[in-house]
């Protein structure tokens, strides 16, 4: 439970409704495909930056392995090139990912992932460029083949500072241990634990922002366990 300052702690799940009161959020894509491009589009991007390359890269080059394959490098470079630093090895990344998803998958990475238990479709995922165990889990969750919840970077800031848990020696075990957390506590419905993921993303870029955090227009600053010099 986090600790108390000005009234009755609250359970996980009821600070995370709280949230979702506030944010009006949706995935940018439920495919799993789309996503590995969401995380690969940019480099070091805001929202909005990598929201219009996402949609120009579906309107120019479009939405399918097959379609980065056959699309110039003149044209993939145009794109990349706006995305952030190096965008040469971001198209590299763009043609490696729709090769492995037409070499392994024959080019119907949906219906592999659908087939496969959740682990191996970890494992599968965990394949492509900058998908690792969040990204992964985060994919299965979103497109509806695993209840397993997930998290970000900001949404985990946001779980730290309100108290549910302390940071680990590692991203990657303070990660588990997040995941753990939502399991253990908040209902194992696909459609809550997205909900969840969410919102506690967009309340961490918006208001729980790692620096200068505007405590001040949280509507959880009241329970809120944060010291801005533990440096969460």
């Amino acid at each position: 439970m986090p600790q108390k300052r000005g009234g009755l702690a609250e359970s996980l799940p009821a600070l995370i409704a709280r949230l979702a009161e506030l944010y009006s959020v949706e995935p940018p894509s439920t495919e799993p495909f789309g996503l590995i491009l969401w995380e690969n589009v940019g480099y070091l991007v805001n929202d909005v930056c990598r929201q219009a390359l996402f949609d120009e890269f579906r309107a120019r080059v479009g939405q399918g392995a097959a379609d980065i394959l056959r699309a110039s490098d003149e044209l993939l470079f145009d794109i990349a090139r706006r995305g952030g630093m190096r965008p040469d090895a971001r198209v590299a990344r763009w043609r490696s990912i729709a090769e492995l998803v037409l070499q392994e998958c024959q080019g119907d990475l949906t219906g592999v992932l659908r087939a496969l238990p959740p682990a191996k479709a970890r494992s599968l995922l965990k394949r492509f460029p900058s998908i690792g165990d969040p990204g992964a889990d985060k994919i299965l969750l979103f497109c509806g083949f695993d209840a397993r919840p997930s998290v970000d970077s900001n949404g985990l800031r946001v779980l730290m500072r309100l108290g549910f848990l302390a940071p680990e020696s590692s991203y990657a075990a303070t990660y588990k241990k997040a995941v753990a957390l939502l399991a253990r506590t908040c209902p194992p419905e696909p459609a809550w634990l997205i909900s969840a993921y969410l919102v506690l993303r967009e309340h961490g870029r918006r208001l729980c922002k790692r620096s200068a955090p505007l405590c001040m227009a949280c509507p959880l600053d009241g329970l809120c366990a944060h010291a801005p010099a533990k440096g969460y």
